[in-house]
């Protein structure tokens, strides 16, 4: 009895250290691997984050979140990323800005075009 106590205790051991080996249970959410080299256009980023140590991961990285919600690493030294990033900022201080005022943000693209009314 005291041996099947042992062995289940020890599965028991063995299946919570194979779950937290697996990060099952863990807040780590993916981590860049790599910086992408190319030129990332201002046009298609809303947002960025950072990634490193204190998020759990091993590499520093600025992850940029396209407007079509695909993530995109770049190094963090980068002095166009550095750009970038600075842009971003500046960009979600005159949204929160004009909020406060009121206003809505200026619209972009063409105007709808307005049908005729006959008579």
């Amino acid at each position: 009895m005291a041996l099947r106590l042992l062995l289940l205790l020890v599965l028991l051991a063995a299946t919570l250290l194979t779950a937290q080996a697996q990060g099952i249970g863990s807040s780590v959410s993916d981590c860049c691997l790599k910086h992408s080299r190319r030129a990332i256009p201002s046009s298609w980023v809303k947002s960025y984050s950072i990634q490193g140590p204190e998020s759990g991961c091993v590499l520093h990285a600025v992850v940029f979140t396209t407007k079509k919600n695909k993530k995109i690493c770049a190094s963090p030294t980068d002095p166009a990323v550095q750009k970038l990033m600075q842009n971003l900022d500046k960009k979600v201080k005159n949204d929160k800005k004009d909020k406060k005022k009121g206003q809505s943000p200026r619209p972009r693209g063409r105007p709808k075009r307005q049908r005729r009314q006959r008579v």
